[in-house]
Formats: C-alpha cells, structure tokens, sequence
C-alpha cells in the first residue's frame, strides 16, 4: 500500500503531467513513487496493473483466498477510487471491468427492464469504491466467496439523475476460481426525475471532478442530435478560470438510425481553484423551452 499526503500528489501530478508525452507518464509516475518514500512491492503493484491505468493501492482487506485492494487513479479527472478483487485466479479483477458485467442478465432482469422502459439512457456507474467495509461478503456457508458490489443507475450521463441502484456477486470457489458474475437485486430510486426529455427532468446533485492546472480535461456527455438536441453552457465562464478549448460530437457506432451519441467537451485549467460548470440539454430553436435536462460539475483544479 502507498498513502501519499495530497501536497504531494498534487506535486506529482503537477511534474508528470509536465513530461508531454503520455507513453512517458507510468514511468514517471513509478519514479516518483519511489522518491516519496513508496516500497518496492507498492511500486511493483502499481506496475502490474498499468494496462489498467496509472495506479496504485491505498488500502487493503485481507479475507482470503480472495481480497481486495483498493486502488487510486492517479491522474483521472473523475472516478479516482476503484476496487480489485485480488490473489484469486485471476487477478486481478477490477469490478467496474465492463466485460465482465453480466449486461444480458441485467437486461433480463424484470426490475431493470421497467427502469429501461421508462429511461430509454439508463447507464450503469461504480458505487461507492471509497469505503474498505465494501464490497460486503455474504456466507455461502460452502467455503465459497461472494462479494456483492453495488452500482449507481443513472438516467444518461454521470452528473444525471440516479434512478436506481443495482447489486452484482462476482463467485469465487474454495480454491478462488472466479466463477463469474450475476445480478441479484435491482431497486428504482423512491421518486426518481422524469425521463430524459421531459420537461420536469432535473439532476439530482452535482459530479466532482478534478483538473491540474495548465492541463486540459474533458468532460464526456450523451446526446442525441438527431433529436435536435443539444448541450450548451448554461452560466458563461470566466477565462482567467477556466477555457473552453471546443465541444465535439461523436455519433454511435452501433449503426442504428437515430441511436445516441456522446458529446467531449474540453476545457483548459490555467490557475488552482475550484470552478462550477452548468451545462443545460437543448434545442436551439426552441427559443423559450425549458432545458429538458442538466449536468452540473465541481472542477476541482490541483
């Protein structure tokens, strides 16, 4: 494990992020590492799992034959925290891995299909990835593992409405075989925003996300412009804060007519602080609509 205090995470991500060229950044990364202090088997762990990402291990609960360990993305502008299933064959197992999310099963689930229905941009996110108490370890009562991982149901987008939380067991057998996933509870959130597209659609809660400063980031949303919608600002931004560098929109690939697409907003960081972005779903035409939906963030730049 490796607990670095945010001074010097943040001086970290400051001169890595300076080296320009990104096949460059694990290695920095792991160089720097070594210099705060990190042991060998902390940097040879963060190593590991650089197909992943630039990580390592902040914390670690030992239950056996499987544990978990869990893991900090170093230079993500979002979800930082994540949670591997470890020393179980194989290993390890990133539990927000999406090909190993049991997708068919969920879709077949009768509680999950009433939220699609009614939310045509249902998307599943991580749960909380944060507390070492989780994922909980029911007894099997046969030497087996299962850990119930829970996830967030959102109405599109990551800063959109939750409406639902869904629960998946990854199996392990007594030798720590994964066996695989399965879903085992869905449960639509007690008053839920209406769907995308309506008129009284509203975001519940604003996404943190954060930056380092003189850096870029971007901020992915889901759109539909063969819908006539669109995202916009919804507040101007101050150019000494914040910069938008340009708002791109890639449709689907699924090849079918009229399926949404996802529009990459960058901006540039130039100074420390913390910035509110506000961005309002829209047809441009439709002069006096209301939005019919809203993101909001919280740009936390380091």
């Amino acid at each position: 494990m490796w607990n670095p205090s945010p001074e010097t995470l943040a001086t970290i991500r400051t001169k890595c992020g300076e080296a320009g060229d990104p096949s460059h950044l694990e290695n920095c990364f792991l160089g720097e590492m070594k210099s705060a202090g990190a042991s060998s088997e902390a940097i040879a762990f963060a190593r590991s799992a650089a197909d992943i990402g630039v990580i390592y291990m902040r914390a670690f609960r030992k239950v056996g034959p499987v544990d978990v360990a869990y893991i900090e993305y170093a230079f993500r502008a979002n979800e930082l925290e994540g949670v591997f299933l470890v020393n179980g064959d194989p290993s390890p197992i990133d539990v927000d891995d999406e090909d190993l999310l049991p997708k068919a099963r969920l879709q077949g689930n009768s509680a999950y299909a009433a939220l699609a229905g009614q939310y045509p941009n249902i998307s599943i996110w991580p749960g909380d990835r944060f507390d070492t108490k989780l994922p909980s370890l029911p007894d099997t009562g046969w030497g087996t593992q299962t850990f119930a991982v829970n996830y967030i149901l959102r109405d599109g987008c990551h800063a959109c409405a939750q409406i639902g939380t869904a629960t998946v067991a990854f199996g392990f057998d007594t030798e720590g075989k994964f066996q695989g996933a399965k879903v085992t509870t869905v449960t639509p959130v007690a008053g839920a925003a209406a769907p995308s597209g309506a008129d009284n659609f509203g975001t519940v809660g604003v996404e943190q996300i954060r930056a380092v400063a003189g850096k870029e980031f971007s901020i992915t949303l889901p759109a539909n412009h063969t819908t006539g919608y669109s995202w916009r600002l919804a507040t101007p931004l101050d150019p000494a804060t914040l910069g938008l560098i340009g708002n791109v929109y890639h449709e689907s690939t699924s090849g079918k007519v009229g399926a949404s697409g996802q529009e990459v907003w960058t901006f540039s960081a130039p100074t420390q602080g913390t910035v509110q972005l506000n961005f309002e779903y829209v047809r441009s035409f439709e002069k006096t609509a209301p939005a019919a939906k809203t993101a909001k963030f919280s740009v936390v730049i380091e």
